[in-house]
């Protein structure tokens, strides 16, 4: 089909360009439409990525620094496993195979376990961001002009800058949006930012054509999030019938993944549903309460994750590219759809769809009560990340080829004032292009007002976050002031507040069944029997002093010392130094 022409500049909208030629069995080295290779092979920038990544999650070690509810249960589970024997109950934490890979082994480094662990999950967090960036630049180099492209050195010129701003926008989108929680989530060391990150590689590993290591990519998400099965299942059965050869490597898979997820909690608890029956049971302030579950965890958690302007360009981009795949397939059939502008179109759209259809299984699991927490909802929100910040760099792009049609190219070519004329071209389209793309950046800051207010505030998120630390720090030090984890258990039974649960069992290198938490009521004829030693403290600056020593008014507890935001006291039982 012939080109149309495109004043002065442009060559052919990509929708009119021939459908790309059936696939062989070797994969081509990757490229972009103009036929560049890539900044680094693929190789080498995961590699480089992981360094990278590791060495910042390192680096952040220097905040002072701890892991979360969570995190401490995955590290006493490691320790106990490398001593020969877990304990898993229907209570506190349920058992997640992703991070064991790592606490296992890091429970060979003692006391160093946690920060280890740390390194990883920020680590993944970090690359989670990365990877947000480079799939937005990679899809917006990609996606073509609806109303033309410049020729040439100058069709390079107008992708680069909107795809520039398409990853920082993809970025900052997913790290710093205000009401996702990522930053503060990852940084107590959930293990949802590395999930995160090994889903988007497993989908740019697809891209690429290497569709054995999207699955084993993907084999590693489903050891974090049992929901990915509903994605991760059909892909491994449309891989089988594609490449039979695969078969063997599927079925291996899918066993692993039931085997790592329920031979560990029969072993631990004793029954296969320990980890189901404990997530079927959220705490009272869940989702899973609502009068309708499943449109509160739509609209209040999912919708706020993301920030408004990239949700409205993601629904536009999605609605224009379903206009204008169908519009090309009722006029050039299946060939038109399969130019490598239009696949970039629908990998974009369809990383908004897929966004919208992972908060949709949490809401119904949700529905089914379990507890629907925000930080489930990352994996979504990074797609729907991806599907907005390419719009935004798609329109900067698309703005530039307006604005190129303006400039008059040379006419002819070999003379010194065609030649001055060209340089004159290329200045002027570069200069339109930032200016398209600054505008484009202009929408995104102020549109419809200052992305700031959107975003989190560093300074109540480092606040929130040294004081976590300060809560391990402080429990630490009573402990060891008290006369160490032997003497406080010889004194019975230990009471902490809720979420500190895990990490006073970690601490007293005890099952979690040996601490216990305050009573849900503290209403005296509910409270159940006093505990020896009671170590105060607030889950937040701002929650209350938890447990309440009021609720066994018959007993006198004895004040033994205070560590920062930590209280300890004792009914019978005294410490051996001050």
């Amino acid at each position: 089909m012939a080109r149309r022409p495109l004043a002065g500049v442009a060559a052919a909208s990509t929708t009119d360009y021939p459908a790309a030629p059936p696939a062989s069995t070797t994969v081509p080295a990757r490229t972009d439409r103009a036929g560049h290779p890539p900044l680094l092979t693929t190789r080498n920038f995961y590699l480089g990525l992981a360094f990278v990544c590791l060495v910042v999650g390192a680096l952040s070690l220097l905040i002072p620094s701890t892991p979360s509810y969570d995190a401490w249960s995955w590290l006493l589970w490691g320790r106990q496993i490398i001593h020969g024997h877990l304990t898993i109950t229907t209570g506190g934490t349920s058992w997640k195979p992703l991070p064991m890979i790592f606490t296992i082994p890091f429970a060979l480094f003692g006391r160093a376990a946690p920060d280890l662990w740390l390194v990883v999950a920020r680590a993944g967090a970090l690359a989670a961001v990365v990877m947000v960036s480079r799939l937005a630049y990679r899809l917006t180099r990609q996606v073509g002009g609806l109303f033309g492209e410049p020729a040439g050195d100058l069709g390079r010129l107008t992708t680069v800058a909107p795809a520039l701003l398409a990853g920082v926008i993809g970025a900052v989108s997913l790290a710093l949006s205000a009401s996702g929680g990522f930053v503060s989530s990852n940084a107590l060391g959930y293990s949802e930012g590395l999930a995160t990150a090994l889903l988007l590689i497993s989908i740019e590993r697809h891209l690429d054509g290497h569709r054995r290591q999207a699955f084993i990519v993907g084999f590693l998400v489903a050891l974090d999030r049992p929901e990915i099965w509903l994605f991760w299942g059909p892909y491994g059965l449309w891989l089988m019938w594609k490449d039979p050869g695969s078969r063997a490597l599927v079925i291996g898979s899918a066993i692993v993944v039931l085997a790592a997820w329920f031979i560990p909690v029969k072993l631990g608890c004793g029954s296969f549903g320990c980890s189901t029956s404990r997530a079927l049971h959220p705490r009272s302030n869940s989702l899973a309460f609502a009068s309708d579950p499943f449109e509160a965890e739509l609209s209040k958690a999912a919708w706020p994750t993301m920030l408004l302007r990239i949700k409205v360009v993601a629904a536009l981009l999605v609605i224009t590219v379903a206009g204008m795949l169908w519009r090309t397939y009722r006029r050039a059939g299946t060939a038109g759809l399969l130019t490598a502008a239009n696949r970039a179109r629908l990998t974009a759209a369809l990383m908004g769809v897929g966004g919208l259809a992972w908060f949709i299984v949490i809401a119904v699991m949700t529905q089914i009560g379990f507890s629907g927490n925000n930080r489930y909802l990352v994996l979504g929100a990074a797609m729907v990340d991806i599907c907005g910040a390419v719009g935004f760099g798609w329109a900067a792009r698309e703005l530039a080829v307006l604005a190129a049609r303006r400039v008059r190219a040379p006419r002819r070519a070999g003379t010194a004032a065609a030649t001055e004329t060209a340089t004159r071209t290329g200045t002027a389209i570069g200069g339109l292009t930032w200016a398209a793309t600054a505008l484009a950046a202009l929408v995104f800051l102020f549109g419809p007002n200052w992305v700031g207010s959107n975003l989190i505030s560093v300074r109540r998120t480092h606040g929130s976050l040294v004081y976590q630390a300060h809560l391990r720090q402080a429990m630490s030090r009573l402990v060891a002031r008290f006369g160490g984890p032997a003497k406080v258990l010889a004194c019975g039974s230990v009471m902490t507040e809720g979420f500190q649960v895990p990490m006073v069992a970690w601490t007293l290198d005890v099952p979690t069944t040996r601490i216990e938490a305050p009573p849900t009521l503290a209403d005296p004829a509910h409270a159940g029997p006093a505990p020896d030693v009671i170590l105060q403290t607030r889950d937040t600056r701002s929650a209350s002093l938890l447990p309440f020593l009021s609720s066994w008014p018959a007993v006198t507890y004895r004040y033994v010392a205070t560590s920062g935001p930590v209280h300890m006291f004792t009914n019978g039982c005294s410490r051996t130094s001050t």
